[in-house]
């Protein structure tokens, strides 16, 4: 009963995304990204794509994810309004976040919001520390607010 108890406490500590709202949705016309580092220009595709679509996160920020193995995807953040590009919160390309290395599949991956500054990460970055992962964006960069380890056998 006391297990419960704490893992419910638990529970309502974790970040939501409610918590991290932004005040504004950019809806201009999304900037063409710059391209700084030879990771970025080798998934330019990919980074230009998800700029095109607009913002997807944090209000004037476009999440671009894309897989780099079986079990692995990388992640860069851009501006859309300036074109400035970013690293995700688990290093600068090329490096990636392994999904289902003790990770249920059913929750792997990136859980974001147009209107919130929280990303959501379920997986294993560089192969370790699996479990979920609070990360709020700070405007240049991610800042872990929480990681929950994942249970061991799942």
């Amino acid at each position: 009963m006391l297990l419960l108890v704490w893992l419910f406490a638990q529970a309502a500590d974790l970040p939501k995304f409610g918590q991290f709202k932004v005040s504004e949705i950019y809806r201009g016309k999304p900037a063409a990204p710059v391209l700084k580092t030879a990771g970025q220009r080798m998934f330019r595709t990919r980074i230009r794509e998800a700029a095109e679509k607009g913002p997807n996160f944090a209000g004037h920020y476009a999440v671009a994810v894309w897989g780099c193995g079986s079990d692995c995807a990388q992640l860069n953040v851009i501006d859309v309004q300036s074109g400035e590009v970013y690293p995700g919160p688990f290093g600068g390309l090329p490096g990636g976040f392994t999904f289902f290395l003790g990770i249920s599949i059913e929750t792997a991956g990136f859980h974001h919001q147009v209107d919130s500054r929280l990303l959501v990460v379920n997986g294993c970055p560089g192969g370790e520390n699996c479990g979920t992962h609070y990360f709020e964006w700070t405007g240049s960069g991610f800042r872990l607010l929480r990681r929950v380890q994942e249970a061991a056998g799942r």
